[in-house]
């Protein structure tokens, strides 16, 4: 009788632990990963400008033969054209070192079909002819450094912070020429109107000049501000403004020619000095890096 009483009561207890067992399990639930979508510490992060092929392309939707980017001198500076990248390091969640790029370098080459006057001189009615050569020469770079804070809530980040610019720039065009100057003839047939300012003799070609646009170098400080939406984790778009302050040192102008000295009788090549160049201070609100952009972190 005692047995039949145990069995009795171990059944029913186990009976009454089990929806208190099922219980207890169904209150555990999966663990759901947060995802992280602003920048930690550690990360590294590059944004590519969009400003000026949004603007080129948004231009070209209301013409048809017109290309609407921005003016290529410093002059502010205004933004030239070109593509920056930037990069920045985050020593904080809220702090990061940035940096950005950007070059614009170029070279053309043209050519010009001109007399051969050895050619004609020994036969007036010939047809041959000689190849002239100008070569248009654009070198720019910007580069900026500085450091931004940040704050903001979920997706949306806010920032400021300063940086120091540093730009250079240099413009020079070059000549070559398939009619030699010699004692015979001391103003052969060009393609080119190639007279330089400083035109010694009477009788004087360029070879190379940079009047139209000499050497510049710029240097400056500023301060920013901008915004950021992490539209997926670790991916934004975004935009800043920014006041700077900039100097812009003019280099030397100069033209180099050469003509035939009939004193000395022979062909000399001549450097003269066109300008000493022109200084300039601008505080403006042109963007010198990135304006309205896409941002990786990773």
């Amino acid at each position: 009788m005692k047995k039949i009483v145990s069995i009795l009561l171990a059944s029913i207890i186990v009976v009454a632990s089990a929806p208190a067992q099922e219980s207890q399990t169904s209150t555990v639930k999966a663990v759901r990963t947060e995802k992280i979508y602003t920048p930690q510490i550690g990360d590294l992060g590059l944004s590519v400008d969009m400003l000026a092929p949004v603007m080129t392309y948004v231009g070209n939707i209301f013409n048809s033969n017109t290309n609407n980017t921005f003016p290529s001198k410093f002059s502010g500076p205004d933004y030239n054209g070109a593509v920056s990248i930037s990069g920045k390091y985050f020593l904080y969640e809220d702090f990061a070192l940035r940096a950005s790029v950007s070059l614009d370098n170029s070279r053309t080459t043209s050519s010009s079909y001109v007399r051969d006057d050895v050619a004609f001189a020994a036969d007036p009615s010939g047809v041959a002819q000689v190849t002239d050569a100008r070569t248009l020469s654009n070198n720019n770079m910007y580069v900026s450094l500085g450091a931004e804070i940040r704050r903001g809530y979920a997706r949306l980040q806010g920032f400021y912070g300063a940086q120091v610019l540093c730009g250079y720039e240099n413009q020079k065009t070059s000549y070559s020429y398939g009619n030699a100057i010699t004692s015979a003839n001391n103003t052969p047939s060009h393609g080119y109107s190639t007279t330089p300012v400083n035109n010694i003799g009477g009788n004087s070609r360029l070879l190379d000049t940079n009047v139209s646009g000499g050497s510049n170098l710029l240097l400056g400080l500023g301060g920013f501000v901008g915004v950021e939406y992490f539209i997926l984790p670790k991916m934004a778009v975004g935009g800043e403004i920014a006041l700077t302050g900039t100097l812009i040192f003019g280099g030397q102008q100069r033209e180099k020619s050469e003509r035939y000295n009939t004193t000395s009788d022979q062909v000399e090549e001549n450097t003269r000095l066109y300008s000493d160049g022109t200084n300039s201070a601008n505080l403006s609100t042109h963007n010198f890096g990135n304006s309205f952009y896409v941002a990786f972190y990773f």
